[in-house]
């Protein structure tokens, strides 16, 4: 059972999140929001002067991916010049401005811009977050303080689908404000930097202070862990620039692995699915409302990353991989089966039941390894020295697989049908069986430094 001695990390890694959470209303805004800018759900729900078309809708969904996508390029040289918990708190601020922007908008424009600002937040969400995270817990928590990530953007993408719905996008807005100024006052100020950043920032006084407070222990103690950090960080160090990084074999290795992983998590389709649940719901004309669908959806996904929390550290990363992508796999076949016998007129009456079943599937299964330990295992591998530049690029790389996706998906389900939109997804998720098994490293109860003399050394085990 898990003990909450060190309660300090904890504060700590909750505070932090709360921006995890700012991000997550990015992710769910667009299910209660698109019925209501495209007139489905009636004039008087729409803010606009009139009724927004799919290219629209397309643009709405997919700027947050793109602005996510170019803050990872250079979030690295910002994290290691200002520190994580600066970097941190200059990028909550785009999305501390986009609800206020959600507040007044009445504009397509403004939309445009508001979605816009909180991807350029969420860059920053994925790329330092889990470093930071990673940086202050310890190797036996590590696993665990990892999911929180997951966890609380769970918690908020259920709360935005069950009032969502019954809100206006104006209410929605203020309401989405809450986090943001929780994330400011509280991560802002009682939450210390990362004793990791300073050690490598030369500053060994602030470091020995930093993990005093993290993990409520003596001065004296805290040099003893102080050691292995600076231990950990000499040995990792790898050149900084970029012919030392292209010739060091352990860059390159952690590299594809986490691109690898970046590209199979997302082309399950995960953005595809997620922005447009409602819509997916409504288009299988069951007798369930796809806004409760939804809220369904959305109370798995918080169940199951809670309880995903509570076993990466026992049942290790790659086995809850591999199991989850058998999971997803099966789901989206049977989802995109629905489709096809619903396009091709069969009488499907029989099979309500299957698409929401297959996308509780989906859900469970998603949210129990390719959904959160993906980011659990990019946060380990990188040398300490090169994590931020290194993780800013497998994020990047993540995000724009995330805009192509959520960008095309609507204009390809209708040129393909749905049944072999979703199924597209399958066949991704099948060639990344083989991927996880053979490349991805098991980083279980391992330290940094063990990763990487594991990675050096090939095993994957």
């Amino acid at each position: 059972m898990m003990q909450f001695r060190n309660g300090y990390i904890y504060f700590s890694v909750l505070s932090v999140n709360l921006m995890s959470m700012v991000c997550a209303i990015g992710y769910a805004w667009t299910s209660p929001a698109l019925p209501k800018l495209d007139g489905k759900l009636g004039t008087e729900n729409n803010p606009l002067s009139r009724p927004t078309t799919v290219l629209e809708n397309s643009w709405i969904t997919s700027l947050h991916s793109l602005g996510a996508a170019f803050c990872p390029l250079f979030i690295g040289i910002v994290a290691n010049k200002y520190g994580r918990k600066n970097t941190l708190i200059i990028f909550s601020l785009p999305m501390l401005a986009s609800n206020v922007l959600l507040i007044f908008a009445n504009t397509v424009p403004h939309f445009y811009i508001a979605r816009l600002l909180m991807g350029v937040g969420t860059g920053c969400v994925f790329s330092v977050i889990p470093l930071y995270v990673a940086e202050i817990s310890s190797v036996k928590n590590r696993g665990f303080t990892s999911m929180f990530l997951s966890v609380m953007m769970s918690f908020q993408q259920l709360l935005i689908y069950i009032i969502g719905p019954y809100v206006t996008i104006r209410i929605l807005a203020i309401i989405s404000l809450i986090p943001s100024i929780l994330f400011l006052i509280l991560f802002g100020l009682f939450v210390p930097e990362s004793p990791y950043y300073l050690i490598m920032d030369n500053r060994r006084d602030e470091a020995v202070k930093s993990l005093t407070k993290l993990r409520q222990i003596s001065e004296n103690k805290a040099e003893k862990e102080i050691l292995d950090i600076i231990d950990s960080v000499e040995k990792s160090k790898t050149g900084t620039s970029l012919k030392d990084v292209i010739k060091s074999k352990i860059v390159f290795k952690c590299l594809y692995i986490s691109i690898g992983l970046m590209f199979f998590q997302q082309f399950t389709g995960i953005l595809a699915i997620l922005p447009y649940l409602q819509t997916i719901f409504d288009a299988t004309n069951t007798s369930i409302p796809g806004d409760i669908s939804v809220m369904i959806i959305g109370l798995l996904q918080l169940l199951t990353t809670s309880l995903t929390s509570k076993i990466v550290d026992i049942v290790g990363r790659k086995k809850l991989l591999i199991a989850s992508n058998m999971g997803v796999f099966l789901s989206l076949v049977s989802l995109g089966t629905y489709f096809y016998f619903q396009a091709n007129n069969f009488d499907v009456s029989k099979l309500y039941w299957l698409p929401i079943s297959s996308i509780i599937t989906y859900t469970i299964c998603y949210n129990f390894g390719l959904g959160p330990v993906v980011w659990t295992i990019v946060g380990e591998l990188f040398p300490p020295n090169l994590k931020t530049y290194l993780n800013g690029i497998a994020t990047f790389f993540n995000i724009m697989c995330g805009f192509v996706i959520s960008m095309l998906f609507p204009s390809l389900s209708i040129v393909l049908g749905m049944a072999w939109s979703v199924w597209i997804f399958a066949i991704f998720t099948a060639f990344s069986f083989a991927f996880f098994a053979l490349f991805v490293p098991e980083t279980r109860g391992r330290t940094f430094l063990e990763i990487q003399c594991m990675l050096r050394e090939g095993k994957i085990k």
